[in-house]
């Protein structure tokens, strides 16, 4: 799938629109679609590394097709259009962003709110905020995270604390600090596709694979520091994505994960390729929808 650049005005046509709270940073942006006063309401995290309209085609259904009211946010302060510099994020800050997000769908809309951790480590992080207490109906997420084990980073787990104390060195000398990212390579089923979408992202996002020192940092953390959310048990109902021809996440690493959830879980499996929620959304979609419906 070759991506194209973003139609600005023909999405504000479709009924997207851009709210803006204030938590940490702030500008905190949402993208929102409204279906209606008395729909579900469904929050999305994406990868923290760029712009949610970056990835609006593997999210737009949720809208379109299926009637939710959709908030999809910008959450990393100097991501996308949530203000603030790059050393400004924290994974406190992280929160308090989200936090202001939560509020304003809680406030405008109703509880009645969904979380969507998706596009990678989009439900790495969503898991995260999970961990700050019991907000959601119901929680569904594409890519998962063990607590200590990074190998779906490419960091076998006995490196992690030295990568930690290097990084928050970098950190501070130089806070926005980039280095080259390279994704693993991507082998067999629909290989030609997913590496298509690394090859065509950069339309979008010309600074996609200059990933910053800082932001590697906190995705560790959320993964590996000592006060990691991540340790906390999940609580609500949970949709797991297990991607059969992942680059990042083996079968295993899927399976370990959601043998651990003792919360209402299920676990779809897709027959697909890691960026296959960008390349043939409908699937991730329709179990998203029927998932939110019954919860």
């Amino acid at each position: 799938m070759k991506i194209q650049p973003l139609d600005h005005e023909a999405i504000k046509e479709t009924g997207w629109s851009d709210i803006y709270v204030s938590g940490y940073s702030q500008k905190v942006h949402i993208f929102h679609y409204r279906a209606g006063a008395n729909c579900k309401n469904i929050i999305i995290l994406h990868t923290p590394v760029t712009a949610i309209k970056n990835c609006y085609e593997c999210f737009e259904q949720l809208g379109r097709i299926y009637s939710f009211n959709v908030f999809a946010v910008d959450y990393v302060p100097g991501e996308g259009e949530c203000s603030g510099d790059t050393q400004d994020f924290t994974l406190p800050n992280m929160v308090a962003n989200l936090d202001a997000m939560y509020e304003y769908v809680r406030v405008h809309y109703s509880d009645d709110i969904h979380l969507l951790g998706y596009t990678g480590a989009g439900g790495i992080m969503a898991q995260y905020y999970l961990g700050t207490g019991p907000k959601f109906k119901s929680f569904a997420q594409f890519a998962c995270g063990i607590y200590g084990d990074t190998t779906p980073l490419g960091l076998p787990k006995a490196f992690v604390k030295s990568a930690m104390r290097i990084l928050r060195l970098l950190v501070k000398i130089k806070p926005t600090l980039s280095m080259p990212f390279t994704p693993p390579s991507a082998k067999g089923y629909h290989a030609e596709l997913d590496n298509e979408f690394y090859k065509t992202i950069l339309v979008r996002d010309p600074n996609f694979f200059a990933l910053k020192i800082n932001s590697l940092l906190r995705i560790l953390e959320c993964m590996a520091g000592k006060e990691s959310l991540l340790k906390v048990p999940i609580t609500c109902p949970t949709l797991v994505f297990k991607t059969l021809h992942d680059r990042y996440f083996s079968s295993d690493y899927f399976d370990r994960y959601y043998n651990s959830l003792t919360c209402e879980k299920k676990l779809v499996e897709i027959d697909d390729s890691h960026n296959s929620y960008f390349i043939t959304p409908e699937p991730f979609m329709k179990e998203i929808a029927a998932w939110v419906n019954c919860h």
